[in-house]
C-alpha cells in the first residue's frame, strides 16, 4: 500500500519516439481508465456483463483525473476523482482498484505467469479476460520503439515490456477454466430433464445448479429450503457459467449463514469476525436478521437482503463507534463487540 499522501495517484509515461500522437496517448489512457472501471465494478460486487456502461457509483469513486501533464515525450499525473475517507487500514474501492491494477501489471510483467494466478487477485475469470483485454490494446509491440511505464501510490513506474504483449496474448486465448464456489440460497425450482437443474435465489443472485442424476432424490428433498450449495462452476455456452454438483455432501440443509461485510456508500471492507444470520421466507420475501445486534432486512432477492444488512451494520457501526457522543454502558458494550468485528484497528483518519 502507498503512503497516505499518493494512494490515490498514477503516474504514466510515453517515451522512446520523437512524436507521439495525441490519440494513442488518449487511447493508453482510456484503457487505463477501463481497467480501474472494471477493478471499481468488481469491488462494489456488481454482476459481470460483457458490455454497457458503469454504473455511477463505479464513476464517482473510480474516475481518474489530471493533476499534471508535460510534453515532449509525454507524463502525466492522475489520480481518481472523489476525495473518499478511508477506514484506518482498509482502502477505499477506487484506491483497492489502483492497488490490484498494480498487482495485474506485476504479475503480467513476470516470466511466468499463469491465468489461475490472476485469479488470486480478481477472483472472476470473466472479469479476468474483460482486464487481459484492455491491457494487450494498451501494451506496446513486441518491436515498437515506444516505451510506456505506469507508477502507482507514489512508487517507481513499471515498464511494460514489449516481449510480454505476446505472453498477455496466450492468456486471453486460454479458455476461462473451472473454479471452486460456495454459495447460499434458496431452491426455488428444479428441472429433472435431459439437462437437470436446480434454480438457486442465492446470496450471489440467481444461479442455475446442475447436478447428477444419482442425487435426483436427495436434491428434489431440498426443495423450497435454505440450503449452502458447494461445487465446481464449469462454462456451459456463450461465456455463461453453471455451478455443478455430484454428491449428496454438496448439499447441506442450514438457514443460517454468515455476512462477511461492512459497506459504505463508496466502498466495501472485509469483516474479521463474521457475523451470523438468520433466514426465513414469508409472504415471497427473504428476512434476514441478528438478535444480538438489531440487524433484519427483507427483500424479494437474496442478493439484496446481505446488502441491506452490510449497509445496516455500517450505520450501527457509524453510531456507536465513529461518534464523539458520550454513551451509556449498553452502548459501551455494544461498541466494543463491534470494535471486536470490525478490527482494532479501524477508525477513521
Amino acid at each position: 500500500m502507498g503512503t497516505p499522501k499518493h494512494k490515490g495517484e498514477i503516474s504514466l509515461s510515453i517515451d522512446g519516439e520523437k512524436k507521439i500522437p495525441a490519440l494513442d496517448v488518449a487511447n493508453a489512457i482510456q484503457n487505463l481508465q477501463n481497467i480501474i472501471y472494471n477493478l471499481g465494478d468488481y469491488y462494489f460486487e456488481n454482476p459481470y456483463r460483457e458490455g454497457g456502461d458503469f454504473p455511477q457509483d463505479v464513476k464517482k469513486y473510480c474516475t481518474l483525473l489530471f493533476t499534471d501533464i508535460e510534453m515532449g515525450s509525454v507524463h502525466a499525473d492522475l489520480q481518481i476523482s472523489n476525495e473518499q475517507t478511508a477506514l484506518g487500514e482498509c482502502a477505499t474501492i477506487g484506491e483497492r482498484s489502483i492497488v490490484a491494477t498494480s498487482d495485474l501489471l506485476e504479475a503480467l510483467s513476470r516470466k511466468d505467469i499463469s491465468k489461475e494466478e490472476l485469479y488470486d487477485i480478481v477472483n472472476d475469470p470473466h472479469r479476468v479476460n474483460k482486464l487481459l483485454r484492455e491491457f494487450y490494446a494498451m501494451w506496446p509491440d513486441e518491436n515498437s520503439k515506444r516505451i510506456l511505464s505506469i507508477g502507482f501510490q507514489g512508487k517507481s513506474q513499471i515498464q511494460l515490456n514489449g516481449s510480454r504483449k505476446k505472453i498477455i496474448k496466450k492468456l486471453l486465448h486460454k479458455p476461462v477454466g473451472e473454479y471452486e464456489k460456495e454459495i447460499f440460497g434458496w431452491i426455488s425450482g428444479i428441472s429433472i430433464g435431459q439437462s437437470k437443474k436446480i434454480t438457486v435465489e442465492s446470496n450471489q443472485g440467481k444461479i442455475n445448479c446442475y447436478f447428477d442424476p444419482e442425487i435426483k432424490d436427495w436434491v428434489q428433498e431440498h426443495l423450497g429450503k435454505f440450503v449452502v450449495l458447494r461445487g465446481t462452476m464449469k462454462p456451459i455456452h456463450k461465456g455463461n457459467f453453471g455451478l455443478f454438483i455430484d454428491s449428496e455432501d454438496s448439499i447441506e440443509q442450514t438457514c443460517y449463514y454468515t455476512l462477511d461485510n461492512m459497506s459504505s456508500p463508496d466502498r466495501i471492507m472485509k469483516l474479521k469476525e463474521q457475523i451470523p444470520i438468520e433466514f426465513m421466507l414469508e409472504d415471497e420475501l427473504f428476512i434476514g436478521s441478528n438478535d444480538e445486534l438489531g440487524l433484519f432486512a427483507m427483500n424479494a432477492r437474496m442478493k439484496d437482503v446481505f446488502k441491506e444488512l452490510e449497509e445496516q451494520f455500517f450505520i450501527l457501526y457509524q453510531e456507536y463507534v465513529l461518534t464523539d457522543d458520550e454513551l451509556s454502558k449498553t452502548g459501551q458494550l455494544l461498541r466494543g463487540r463491534l470494535i471486536s468485528i470490525v478490527g482494532d484497528s479501524r477508525g477513521f483518519i
